[in-house]
């Protein structure tokens, strides 16, 4: 993996933080923050933030869309032998009928009994593969309850009227410690001078 590409500074600027979010880098100067990565780069004057904040959140959504993917893959787990089952045999069923066709009409293979035994021995390739969707929609599922339970660690900027969010996966300690030090350096209310 590619480290993250680190932000353009000016003549005499300082960096004070810095934290990587995995395919970016968040660094705080004493004139702004700055944040570069996937073909951008986002600069906030630290006059300019009104309200830094941090949060750590589970993805429920992530973990309930989980559950019904592998709910899903047991369905079709469970199905898919009483189909394949019902669907043969259903075939078998139409045999003689099918042969009654052929031989009636040798030379054209097309009857109803003909075209409904191909109709039925196609869908029961399809549900032939009900399994391997199964193991797919087993393996998704799993991998969604993971992220979702790893949750991510959410770093929300207000400026100027406008938000901006980044976030990195799991609980990230290094993040909750850079928006502190955001926050100290941002600049106070303006205090009246002394009479």
């Amino acid at each position: 993996m590619a480290a993250a590409p680190y932000p353009q500074l000016g003549p005499g600027e300082q960096v004070l933080a810095e934290t990587p979010l995995g395919g970016a880098m968040a660094v705080l100067t004493d004139r702004r923050l700055v944040v570069a990565g996937r073909g951008e780069e986002r600069s906030l004057p630290l006059a300019h933030i009104a309200v830094v904040g941090v949060r750590f959140e589970r993805a429920f959504g992530a973990i309930a869309l989980g559950v019904a993917l592998i709910i899903a893959a047991f369905i079709l787990f469970s199905i898919t032998s009483p189909l394949r089952t019902l669907i043969l045999n259903q075939s078998v069923g139409l045999e003689p009928a099918a042969s009654q066709e052929r031989t009636a009409n040798p030379d054209s293979a097309v009857g109803i009994a003909v075209v409904v035994q191909k109709v039925l021995e196609g869908a029961a390739g399809v549900v032939g593969v009900f399994p391997v969707a199964g193991w797919l929609l087993l393996l998704v599922g799993l991998a969604r309850i993971v992220i979702g339970a790893i949750g991510r660690t959410v770093v929300t900027v207000a400026a100027g009227g406008a938000e901006v969010e980044f976030a990195r996966r799991g609980n990230s300690r290094p993040m909750q410690d850079f928006v502190t030090e955001v926050g100290r350096q941002l600049p106070g209310p303006a205090r009246p001078a002394p009479r």
